[in-house]
């Protein structure tokens, strides 16, 4: 049933006690009865947040179970599967056709998700919990978690192409995956937060609005760190060595990427306006230094694998770039005050 805001006069009582009657249907809705306990909430827009005293009872564990016998792609039951660990599930089963779907199923868990374990097997079923919440590790730790390793494949891979080190760029795809994790991990967590607005403080954030901006903001971290596997997979297929030339203006147009991803997160935590300024007006350096390259590209003399694959990284480091000063955008709106 939708309720319908009510205003309501304040009364004083006893010449020092302010006074405001609750809506009845209300009452009847959340079954108040007289004596119970309302706790009254302040929030950061300075309104209050009234909660039922039953309410605030010790978290209950959330169970969820889906039938997954009937899909038949493997792939698409792990989706399934996340899409129940993001709406906040703490355990969740699942009941599976085979062995090898099973299989598939707990690599997926363990791959793919932080803190969460397999509690219960059996031939048809799964069962598994999330063991870790927000209190284990706050929303910033696990963002700059993110960014530091973003930031570090990007570096890394520039040395695998300068080096013509296979092996490296393969362990830099792997990689992704952590950064990867810690994305989901961070999407439960803002997702809970807009369900349950008393989680705000919890994970580390001063106003539910800011959920939208962070939820941008991890999403442009793990895209960053897809085009730096990217590059790393393109370095690990080359089948010549890149002209020295050609590395060292890679690793110029990298070295400004970073250094945007660095500053734009910089100036999320600790805000500078006039850096955060600076950073989105680098995109323009990036830009130049790719139209540079590909104007030096045309006149080598290479193999079109090559020059293509160039491309390729040229395009990638350019998105890193790119979504670097997204994230200084994002950071302006966050420490905008809104209207009074």
């Amino acid at each position: 049933m939708e309720l319908q805001a009510e205003i309501r006069k304040v009364q004083i009582t006893g010449g020092s006690t302010y006074v405001v009657s609750l809506p009845k249907k209300w009452i009847e809705t959340v079954n108040l009865k007289p004596k119970d306990q309302i706790a009254l909430v302040p929030q950061p827009d300075m309104s209050l947040l009234l909660i039922p005293r039953n309410e605030l009872r010790l978290k209950e564990v959330k169970e969820s179970l889906f039938d997954a016998s009937q899909i038949g792609r493997p792939e698409a039951i792990v989706t399934e599967f996340i899409a129940h660990y993001l709406v906040g599930y703490d355990i969740i089963r699942v009941k599976l056709r085979d062995a090898k779907i099973r299989s598939f199923l707990r690599n997926a868990i363990h791959q793919k998700l932080i803190g969460t374990e397999i509690i219960e097997e059996t031939e048809n079923e799964i069962t598994a919990q999330c063991l870790l919440g927000s209190v284990d590790l706050p929303l910033d730790r696990a963002l700059r978690r993110m960014h530091i390793l973003t930031v570090f494949m990007l570096r890394d891979t520039i040395k695998a192409l300068s080096t013509n080190d296979k092996e490296l760029a393969k362990e830099i795809i792997f990689r992704d995956d952590e950064v990867d994790r810690l994305y989901l991990f961070i999407v439960r967590q803002l997702k809970a937060t807009v369900e349950n607005r008393l989680l705000v403080e919890e994970i580390g954030l001063t106003h539910p609005r800011d959920c939208l901006g962070y939820r941008l903001i991890v999403k442009s971290i793990e895209r960053s760190a897809d085009h730096a596997a990217r590059i790393a997979k393109i370095s690990s297929t080359l089948e010549t060595p890149l002209e020295e030339k050609t590395i060292e203006s890679l690793a110029s147009m990298s070295r400004i990427a970073a250094e945007i991803q660095e500053a734009s997160v910089k100036t999320l935590y600790k805000y500078d306006a006039q850096l955060a300024h600076e950073t989105i007006v680098k995109i323009k350096d990036v830009a130049n230094l790719e139209e540079e390259i590909i104007g030096k590209l045309l006149k080598l003399k290479t193999n079109t694998k090559t020059i293509i694959d160039i491309r390729l990284i040229l395009e990638s480091i350019r998105r890193i770039a790119e979504y670097g000063t997204d994230i200084s955008e994002i950071a302006i709106n966050l420490h905008v005050k809104t209207p009074s």
